[in-house]
């Protein structure tokens, strides 16, 4: 995944991070599992490997946003990852559970 294409799936994702170069690797490592990242609905009850791959890949960048986290602790985290992913190509698969749900479950009276 390009960068470009990781900015326009999440637009969450703040401006001041744009030019990044480690969001550029982010994006390039792990493209395949944040192709199927999905933000959970609110109303989850249970979440898929879709979610779970939004959770921990892209939502420290939504705290980041809401101004919850330093931008030195993010883009250390993210440097983290993308060691983790170069260091082992399997690392990516560790961020979902095992038992996960198939899909996405909501609770009643979810829309």
């Amino acid at each position: 995944m390009t960068i470009q294409e990781l900015l326009v799936r999440f637009p969450e994702i703040p401006a001041d991070l744009h030019h990044e170069e480690i969001l550029s690797r982010f994006a390039d490592v792990f493209g395949k599992p944040l192709s199927i990242a999905q933000k959970p609905s609110a109303c989850s009850t249970e979440h898929d490997a879709a979610n779970h791959y939004y959770m921990k890949l892209v939502n420290p960048m939504g705290i980041y946003r809401l101004g919850l986290m330093k931008r030195e602790l993010l883009l250390s985290q993210l440097g983290e990852l993308v060691e983790k992913q170069q260091a082992d190509p399997n690392f990516a698969e560790t961020l979902v559970p095992s038992g996960v749900a198939a899909s996405e479950v909501r609770g009643p009276g979810c829309g």
